[in-house]
């Protein structure tokens, strides 16, 4: 299927205005709970990534946390589960990848780098919707 430059740019844009609003919610104390919980299990995740999960579970009425109770496809699998057929991903979560660019911007260490930054959107199953493998 192909999408208009205007569909596609309204797509991105919602990615981004998703992400602001939940980064918007952040509050210190909100932080300090997803810092210790992302260290407690060894996570490699943002905390406005765990906003955006968390606020997802709530408003479906799903009990658990974000990242543990709630994975990739692949990531069931690599912890020997199996999404049952025919489920739907009602969750999902944003990740920022690196795109290659002609413009140059400057870098954390005073370096420049060409490309930038753009939001990309996946798919998160929830353990309700899993069985062993």
């Amino acid at each position: 299927m192909k999408y208009s430059k205007k569909e596609v740019q309204a797509y991105y844009a919602d990615l981004r205005a998703q992400w602001n609003r939940a980064k918007q919610l952040l509050t210190d104390e909100k932080i300090k709970v997803i810092d210790a919980m992302i260290a407690t299990h060894g996570l490699n995740i943002s905390r406005t990534g765990y906003m955006i999960v968390s606020m997802q579970l709530q408003s479906q009425g799903l009990d658990g946390l974000p990242y543990l109770d709630a994975k990739t496809y692949k990531g069931w699998q690599e912890n020997g589960f199996q999404v049952r057929k025919g489920e739907q991903s009602t969750l999902g979560s944003i990740t920022w990848i690196g795109v290659k660019g002609k413009e140059k911007h400057e870098t954390p260490d005073g370096e420049g780098k060409k490309g930038f930054m753009m939001p990309k959107a996946y798919k998160l199953f929830h353990r309700s919707q899993v069985e062993a493998a």
